[in-house]
């Protein structure tokens, strides 16, 4: 669920000590000159992916959510824990996606001072007021702006390198290949969008509001506002205008979720629903940038 909005420059100064407080532990844990390997997880695949290209093979890095599976109401199993002993670092997003991160870590001994959230760190956006919900929200699925995934990215190395000292050139030189691929994906999906016709689009839930900000989008309406929970009748009546006005809004699901309501949205409203993955880790999105080009792909089916 997402949190309701306590103000971004709480998100900020928690954040600093936060870093603070983690990059102290993990260096901390770590013996000079010995590659930690086996010392790090992520909860989500994007972190992971970011995570373990800048950790090459000198460290381990561990995915804990199955792709597939949806984040907001996970609940972690016993076999989670195992290998999580001793991590070092667990990447989270934070925001409200994955607080059961914290639990996790507990019963892994590994102490919540070990888990990391990069959401707060990365300029967190508010998702408007209206068709979402009453007040404003923050969207936690920052990594579906690749300007942020770079910013990610230093962060990553950062925390890498705090864990493991001197493996920092190392941690440093693979990132400047990854932001560059980053970069460049960047570009394409920016040349892409140009030629998007329709800008309106209803999300299942709001995990795209960076990739529409980032590309001219504009998030008409969600689906599900909180995630497991069935929105009103009035929400659903404005869904559907939305989807039944002159120039519709396109409607996506996402395979995280069950689809049922928005396939019934689809039908009653006489539009196409088309499938948008903003997590990954499955058959053909098996890395960050395949990701995003999934999104953008949806959209070019949805929007040209």
């Amino acid at each position: 669920m997402w949190p309701t909005r306590p103000g971004i420059g709480t998100f900020r100064g928690a954040a600093v000590t936060l870093v603070a407080g983690v990059l102290a532990a993990a260096a901390a844990s770590c013996t000079p000159g010995v590659p930690a390997r086996g010392q790090a997880a992520a909860t989500v695949f994007p972190l992971y992916d970011l995570a373990q290209r800048v950790a090459g093979d000198r460290l381990d890095v561990r995915l804990i959510l199955a792709p597939g599976l949806d984040p907001h109401d996970y609940e972690p199993r016993p076999q989670d824990v195992v290998g999580l002993e001793d991590a070092g670092l667990i990447f989270a997003v934070g925001l409200g996606l994955d607080p059961w991160a914290q639990s996790l870590a507990r019963s892994a001994g590994a102490g919540e001072a070990r888990v990391f959230e990069l959401g707060p760190l990365m300029d967190p956006i508010l998702a408007p007021p209206g068709m979402i919900r009453p007040e404003p929200l923050i969207d936690p699925h920052f990594w579906t702006d690749p300007v942020r995934a770079q910013r990610a990215v230093d962060v990553i190395v950062e925390a890498l390198s705090g864990l493991d000292p001197p493996g920092a050139p190392f941690y440093r030189e693979r990132a400047s290949a990854l932001r560059r691929s980053i970069q460049a994906l960047h570009l394409d999906v920016s040349r892409q969008s140009q030629i998007w016709t329709r800008r309106r689009i209803v999300t299942f839930h709001g995990s795209l509001f960076y990739f529409a900000k980032r590309y001219g989008l504009q998030v008409a309406g969600v689906v599900q506002p909180v995630p497991g929970s069935e929105p009103s009748a009035r929400h659903i009546e404005g869904l559907l205008a939305e989807l039944r006005a002159a120039e519709p809004a396109a409607l996506f699901s996402e395979p995280q979720l069950e689809s049922q309501l928005a396939t019934t949205l689809a039908r009653e409203a006489g539009v196409v629903l088309h499938p948008v993955d903003p997590i990954g880790g499955g058959p053909g999105a098996e890395s960050y940038e395949l990701v995003i080009r999934g999104i953008a792909r949806a959209m070019d089916g949805a929007l040209r």
